[in-house]
């Protein structure tokens, strides 16, 4: 089984990287939407059907540019009986990663597609990421055994109970500890960072930035450069495993800002600058798309989703003000300017938050307000305009209390108000709870109020301690802790 998924993946993989060299000789054109298959998809709004039907939730997590997920979707949901048998026992819920992030970081297997069954009240059932035809036809078998035995299904339901009390009595016996931000911390954070690096694990943009600002000497920017870049310029996804590398062939437009800031650092980043602007840009040359397929269509041509997401372009804005203090090319700051006003005029809404879409129908994610307000920084330490500035201190001061959770940490605006979720990982994006200690620290370092600071060590504090078996994926927490850190000797 395994080694017939691995040669589809492989072969894949191969005609991916093969069909995006030479990009910059072909014309891009907007991606179709992912079709659907034969399958009758409901959106996550909808999934309350699932306890009218008694059915359990098959939750599916793609992105339009994923090889991946549209090769599910015509070897598994447009085979016919794999589509009827989803029909008669499941509700099938799809749901766009990039538009729910918040869902990805609650159910994604670490990448698209994820295939996620869930109980009719939402609770975990069992899950995958890409499957075979068979493989999916086995994994449906089993769910619907489970539902037609009520015995099966009774039996789970203890289990996860049970689970669930252990889980809350273990908590209450050994609380996950807190942790005060000190140097000591920062050098165990540092040294996490090293040993993932060291396994051969990606530790994600944050992670370069965390080791190059610490001033240790990694090599892994350089490898970066030189593997993951592709003959248009801009960079391909990458899963660093201890097997060796994987390579995705799409091209994640807020991955590579991520990346523009972190070459930066190491005098990299003109030749990527240049073609994120080329590579990215829309019709209206200004803001910038969501990234280029990891295909193309028959006829040879490049496909990009033109969708346009507030935060990534604010990543966009710090990766290109970092490309100007390297150069000192004016066109970069410009090109910086142009799209950070262009956010803050098309994405602000009546209460003067930021959209995460041209779509209104998406929840405020907290990603997107901070990197906004980092951006706003970014060009503040540049170009040293006090409105941006005052931008930068008003909107923080309305997201603390806007994203403000019981546990002192901040999370998204979501529907599902009762799901207390900060996460403190980075994940293709550096975690929001990352970046908002680290615009906090800043605003603290230019006004000097307390207030900043205090909110800042308050997040460190609530979420490095719980975090601390993983925090060498948290490259933007560790940026932060370093900050407070320096901040406080000072």
């Amino acid at each position: 089984m395994w080694v017939v998924m691995r040669q589809n993946i492989w072969i894949a993989l191969v005609f991916g990287v093969l069909a995006c060299g030479g990009g910059d000789e072909a014309t891009k054109l907007d991606v179709t939407a992912l079709d659907g298959g034969r399958i009758s998809w409901r959106t996550w709004s909808q999934r309350d059907s699932a306890r009218i039907l008694g059915r359990p939730i098959l939750l599916f997590l793609y992105t339009q540019r994923s090889v991946w997920c549209r090769d599910l979707v015509v070897r598994c949901f447009e085979d016919s009986e794999i589509a009827r048998a989803i029909a008669r026992y499941t509700l099938p819920v799809w749901v766009d990663a990039d538009q729910r992030p918040d869902l990805f970081e609650r159910f994604g297997l670490g990448g698209v597609p994820s295939l996620v069954f869930l109980t009719p009240d939402g609770q975990w059932i069992t899950g995958s990421t890409y499957l075979d035809p068979g493989d999916m036809t086995d994994l449906l078998r089993w769910v619907q055994i489970l539902y037609d035995n009520p015995d099966r299904l009774v039996r789970l339901e203890v289990q996860r109970a049970e689970l669930m009390r252990r889980a809350e009595r273990d908590k209450k016996k050994n609380p996950r500890p807190r942790i005060n931000p000190s140097a000591a911390l920062l050098h165990r954070v540092r040294d996490s960072l090293k040993s993932v690096v060291k396994s051969g694990f990606d530790p994600g943009p944050e992670g370069l930035l965390a080791l190059a600002e610490a001033g240790i000497d990694s090599p892994l920017i350089n490898f970066v450069h030189s593997a993951r870049r592709d003959t248009d310029g801009v960079y391909v996804l990458r899963v660093l495993t201890h097997r060796g590398p994987v390579i995705d062939a799409e091209k994640h437009m807020a991955v590579n800002a991520q990346l523009l800031r972190a070459f930066a650092q190491v005098n990299l980043s003109r030749d990527l600058a240049d073609a994120m602007l080329e590579q990215f840009a829309l019709s209206d040359g200004v803001l910038l798309g969501a990234g280029l397929t990891g295909f193309r269509d028959q006829a040879g041509n490049i496909l990009r989703d033109a969708e346009i997401y507030s935060g990534w372009n604010a990543l966009a804005v710090s990766g290109l003000c970092a490309a100007f203090l390297e150069t000192r090319e004016a066109r970069f700051l410009d090109a910086a300017r142009r799209i950070f006003e262009a956010v803050k005029t098309r994405f602000v809404q009546e209460d003067s938050l930021f959209a995460h879409a041209r779509s209104l129908s998406t929840p405020y994610f907290l990603l997107d307000q901070v990197l906004i307000i980092r951006a706003a920084l970014d060009l503040f330490e540049v170009q040293e305009r006090e409105a941006d500035l005052l931008f930068a201190r008003a909107h923080a001061d309305r997201v603390m209390i806007a994203f403000a959770d019981s546990s002192g940490a901040l999370k998204d605006r979501t529907p599902e108000a009762e799901v207390s979720n900060s996460p403190a990982i980075d994940r293709w994006l550096p975690s929001g709870n990352g970046v908002a200690a680290q615009v906090l620290m800043r605003l603290f370092v230019h006004t000097k109020m307390p207030r900043y600071q205090d909110r800042a060590e308050t997040i460190l504090t609530v979420l490095i301690g719980p975090n601390i078996d993983r925090i060498g994926y948290a490259g933007a927490l560790n940026r932060a802790l370093a900050l407070f850190v320096r901040e406080s000797k000072n």
